[in-house]
This record gives structure tokens, sequence and C-alpha cells, in this order.
């Protein structure tokens, strides 16, 4: 049964309701996402009060919220402050003033629960194993480290992006020695926690400033696909994207592309936050994650069983079934395609007429679950539309280059259609690679032939190779004449993918 749950983030720079549609299989499908730029940091005053202006900003933006999620028929199944509210000495006040007017409670994270939640959203989202996440709001900088999955240590600072700004930054843009002041306390902070000096473990950043950060890098490389998540910066990238931006005006800031102008005044002190922590750590690489603590409150309410998922396979399989779900594919048949593919594979390995490995093996299973996809848009354009959902959508548990991968295996129709969508990525892939892409590519294809009556009537495939041709026999438990005919079509495909002629024999199983 479907239903929509909800939840607002009371932020010290943002406030954001976001609305998931949730499915069967615990298919969650973000459906809302609506912010306000309220800035509630700026409305404590020197006494740590939050201030009637900012209390009337947070009321009248929660009344519109509360009138959203209504009107989406929609449950509202938590609503969270953080570092603005937690560190207003009317915080008491505050909520019993919204649960009085508005009708609605409010859980004040402390820094620790902060923490992980958004890691917890990080790890059901990533492939990474080890790592150090950082969220970097308007008022605190939350931590943490995982091994192996698990949380092992988490930190709260009691500055944000908002803080630093007012701390050590004096006009809109900073000075040089602004940000060497701001560059010797981040690290003097950071440095403070032992277990992350020299750890040189990828770190995972998440919320608004990292967003940016990353938006901004793959404007300045014309990055070709427009998505985020799982996207990876070294530290050459962070120094480039610091000196572009340090050196501009503030007009000019405010006009750079992939940086919201909301965030112009207050980047170049989250980017050195990101920057620094890179350097204490000497991480291999800086990471985005879309999903974070909106996402890890949703994990932890309804998802419960999923913390104890170490595996990373398990999470990107999971996530690439739900996305099948979500156009409706036929699951039945996709196994049946899986078994199919597996009977090639296994016969190739043995006759040694292609190199193929475990990875190959797993990226056509990860395929299997969503090729021709796009038949849910238009069935006579499926593989276009298949590559361009596949490229474009939010893949959890796979890196970028191996999302397009999968994108070209399960899009795969023919060599011109593949040549056209790996144009983009060719440097991506060495020559080799695009070969093999294309093998793998073509026998997924015609496992979904052999499958097109979902009989699942074949057995056992073996390969045979002659001087100048393969013989490919299939072993049926039935009459094959349907699956012959369509195999006699399409196996133009396979024969120039391998460079070979291919003569097809159906045999009965005995």
């Amino acid at each position: 049964m479907e239903k929509k749950l909800a939840i607002i983030d009371i932020g010290s720079n943002t406030i954001r309701l976001a609305i998931y549609l949730h499915k069967e299989e615990n298919v969650l499908k973000e459906v809302e996402n609506i912010k306000v730029s309220a800035r509630l940091q700026n409305y404590l005053n020197y006494e740590q009060i939050l201030t009637s202006e900012g209390l009337r900003i947070l009321k009248d933006t929660l009344k519109v919220f509360k009138e959203i999620v209504s009107l989406h028929n929609g449950t509202l199944i938590k609503v969270v402050a953080t570092a603005a509210i937690r560190q207003a000495k009317n915080k008491e006040e505050i909520k019993k003033s919204i649960r009085e007017e508005i009708g609605l409670s409010v859980e004040i994270l402390s820094g620790e629960k902060e923490a992980y939640y958004g890691f917890l959203g990080i790890i059901n989202s990533t492939w990474i194993q080890d790592g150090i996440t950082i969220d970097i709001g308007g008022g605190s900088t939350e931590i943490t480290k995982f091994i192996n999955r698990k949380m092992v240590h988490s930190h709260s600072y009691p500055f944000g992006a908002l803080t630093l700004k007012q701390q050590f930054i004096k006009d809109k843009v900073p000075t040089s020695d602004e940000m060497s002041n701001l560059s010797a306390f981040l690290q003097s902070k950071f440095l403070e926690c032992d277990w992350l000096k020299n750890c040189r473990l990828p770190i995972v950043g998440i919320g608004g400033s990292a967003r940016n950060l990353g938006k901004i890098d793959q404007a300045i490389k014309s990055y070709p696909i427009n998505s985020i998540h799982q996207y990876e910066m070294n530290l050459k990238d962070i120094l480039t994207v610091k000196e572009k931006l340090t050196s501009l005006s503030f007009s000019e800031l405010q006009n750079v592309e992939g940086l919201s102008k909301e965030r112009a005044d207050i980047i170049i002190p989250a980017i050195e936050v990101f920057l620094t922590i890179y350097q204490v750590v000497n991480a291999p690489f800086f990471q985005f994650s879309q999903k974070g603590i909106r996402e890890g409150i949703l994990f932890d309410e309804i998802r419960n069983d999923i913390v104890n998922e170490h595996n990373n396979q398990h999470l990107l399989e999971k996530n690439l079934r739900q996305l099948a779900i979500e156009y409706e594919i036929d699951l039945e048949k996709r196994y049946a395609v899986m078994n199919t593919v597996k009977m090639f594979l296994d016969s190739i390995r043995k006759t040694r007429i292609f190199e193929v490995n475990e990875n190959d093996i797993q990226d056509l299973r990860c395929a299997s679950f969503i090729y021709n996809v796009g038949e849910f848009i238009e069935r006579d354009s499926a593989s276009r539309h298949t590559f361009y959902i596949l490229s474009t959508s939010n893949i959890n548990g796979v890196s970028h280059r191996d999302r397009i991968k999968i994108a070209l295996l399960a899009s795969y129709h023919s060599k011109a259609t593949f040549k056209q969508n790996i144009q983009p990525f060719k440097e991506w892939f060495t020559k080799q690679d695009r070969q093999k892409l294309r093998v793998l590519g073509a026998i997924l294809k015609f496992s979904f032939i052999l499958n097109s009556t979902k009989r699942q009537i074949v057995q056992d495939i073996r390969f045979i190779e002659g001087k100048d041709h393969i013989q490919l026999e299939f072993y049926c438990n039935k009459s094959w004449q349907l699956e012959q005919q369509e195999a006699e079509k399409q196996i133009k495909h396979l024969e120039n993918a391998l460079g070979k002629k291919i003569n097809l024999d159906f045999k009965l199983l005995s």
C-alpha cells in the first residue's frame, strides 16, 4: 500500500520540507522538496536567544509546510531542529509556542544524533565501505568515521558556514589574512580528533554547501552527467575551485555557474572546511551524497533492518530492483533472463572465446534488472529512454563510471546506439573496455530474446568455436520455434560484437 511520509528539517540556514512516496518493498521516492532560506542562525542575538522576528519566520514557514503536507494527504513523521534551535537558550519556549499555535512537536537533535542520521543517510546510498562523513550546516558541523559501514566515531562542532563567516570574515568576500586565520582555526579544531589525523579514508560530504562545491567543479569541467550524488573530487579540484572563487568580487561570485546565490556569501568558508578536513585526513578523494539527515531519519523510522546490510553489492541490487518496481518491470522475467545470462557466461568461460570475469557477471546481473526500462515511456525508443533514465538517475551504491556502464548494458540495442550513447563518456573507458561492453550488451539483449515467451525453455547453452565461425547450441525442454525465429533475427548483433559468424542450433534436452 502506498503512502506519503513527510519530514521537516529546521536547519540553521534553511528550513526544508521533504515528502516521500513509500511503496512496496520499501521503495522510497522523493515527490516534494521545498526549502526556505530562513537563516535562523542570524536571528540568535548576543545572548543566544532566538528573536521574535526569527520565531515569526519559523512559525510562518511551518504553517505553510503543514498545509502542503495536508494537501498531499501525507503523514508527518518528524519535525527536527538542528544547531540554531539547539543553541538557543529559549528553545523550550520555541517548542511550546510551535506546539500550541501550529500543533507540531519539534524534536531538537543533539549534535551526536544529527551526525548519526547523516551517517545513516550516506551509508544507505553510497558504495564506500570505510570513510569519513562531514555535514556543514549554518551553525554546526558534524563528522563521523565508519569502518565496514559501521559508525565508530562521531563529533559535532559548534560552528558552521554562517557562524564562520560571522566570526572570521567582515565583508562579503574574505581577505587573504582572514582566510589564513580561518584555516588555522579549522586545522586546530579538526586535529583535536585523533581518529581523523592521517587516517587516509575517503570523505563523503552532505548538505547544500557540499552540493554547491561539487556543482561548481562539474561546471568548470563541463561534466557530462547532471548529477551530484556520488560525484568525486580530489585535492587539486578543491584547490582549483577555491582559487577561482577567492579571485572574484561578490557580484561575480553570485553569478558563478553551479553556485546558489543564497550561498554566495558563505561558500568560501564552507569550502575551507572541506579543504582543511581533506588535508588533515589525507583523503584519497572527496565524494558527495544527495542523501543525508532526512533520509537517515526515514531509514531509522521504517527500515531499521537496513543498518545491518553491510554488503554494498546488495545495496546496489536492491536499489536497481526498486527502480524496476517503480517502472513496473516484470521482475519474474528478469530473474529468468539472469539465469540465461549465467548460462551464456559459463559457456564462454569454459571455451575461452572471450575473456569474462566476476565483475562482468555482476554488471550483467545488475543491468538485467532494468534492461530496456525505457519501454515504460515509449516502446519504439526504449533504448534511448533507457540510457537517459539510468545515466541521469541517482543509483545508490555505484560510482558514476559504473552507473554509465550499467546504463550502456541495459540500453544496448545495436552498435550504432551504443556508439551514440557512449560518445560523451568515451574517455572514461579504454578501447578494450568498450569492446567488452559491446559483447556483454549483445549477450544481455540476446538473453532477453530467448526469454521472449517467458517459458524458460533454454536449459543449457554451449559455445563451440570453429575456424571461422562459432557453433551456438541451445538445449531446450520444450518446442523452440518461436524462440528460434526471434533468435535468428537478432543474432547479427552478437556476431558483430564478437566479430565471427554464429550458427544457431536448437536441440531437445535428452
